[in-house]
C-alpha cells in the first residue's frame, strides 16, 4: 500500500499543481458578450468538509471574486437571459495518510443551438479550467487559492474576450518610451 501512495505522490509532485484549461480560440469566443451568471458549486466530500473546508466558503470567494471583476451573479432561482452558469467541482480522495488528492473543475456552461437543426438547444460545456493538487488535511483551506486562480484564469479570458478590438479605438494614448533599466554611461 505504501508502494502505491508513494508512487501516487511522485506523480502528483510532478504534475500538481497541473493547470489544464480551455485555450482555443473558439473556447474563448464562448467568453463574449455576457456580464452576468449563475454560480453552482457541488457538495463537497463529507472528509473534505470534516477537514475544514465547505461548499459555502467556496461558494462566497467565488462570488466576490467574480462581483469584484464586474460580474453580476443571481441566485440559481432568479432567470439569466442569456443562460450562463459557472459550475465549481471539487473532488476528493482521501490517500489515508493524512491528505487528499483533489481534482478542481471550474466550467462555463451555456444554452447552445445546434448548427444542423435550429430548433435543437442544449446545455453545453463551452469553457473549463482544470486542476489536480495534493493537499494535506491541515492545509485543506489552500485548495481556496486553486479555486481563486481558476476564477482569475476566468476573469483574464473574458476580458480578453470582451476587449475592444483596435478599430473600435479612437483615442488611443502615445505610444511610451521605457527607460532602460541600467543606466547607461555616456563618454
Amino acid at each position: 500500500m505504501k508502494k502505491y501512495f508513494y508512487i501516487l505522490a511522485l506523480v502528483l509532485a510532478f504534475a500538481a499543481p497541473s493547470q489544464i484549461f480551455s485555450q482555443t480560440d473558439s473556447a474563448a469566443k464562448t467568453l463574449k458578450g455576457f456580464d452576468t451568471l449563475k454560480v453552482e458549486v457541488e457538495p463537497l466530500a463529507p472528509d473534505l468538509e470534516k477537514a475544514g473546508i465547505t461548499k459555502e466558503q467556496i461558494q462566497t470567494d467565488v462570488e466576490t471574486k467574480l462581483r469584484r471583476a464586474g460580474f453580476k451573479i443571481k441566485n440559481p432561482r432568479e432567470t439569466v437571459t442569456p443562460y450562463v452558469m459557472l459550475h465549481v467541482n471539487v473532488n476528493s480522495i482521501d490517500n489515508g495518510v493524512g491528505g487528499f488528492a483533489i481534482s478542481i473543475t471550474s466550467s462555463i456552461n451555456q444554452f447552445v443551438i445546434l448548427d444542423r437543426d435550429k430548433s435543437i438547444s442544449s446545455l453545453a460545456n463551452t469553457w473549463e479550467s482544470r486542476s489536480i493538487v495534493s493537499v494535506i488535511k491541515e492545509k485543506v483551506q489552500g485548495i481556496r487559492n486553486f479555486i481563486n486562480l481558476q476564477m482569475d484564469i476566468l476573469i483574464n479570458a473574458h476580458l480578453k474576450a470582451n476587449a475592444p478590438t483596435q478599430k473600435q479605438s479612437i483615442n488611443l494614448p502615445p505610444a511610451y518610451t521605457i527607460p532602460p533599466l541600467v543606466p547607461t554611461i555616456k563618454r
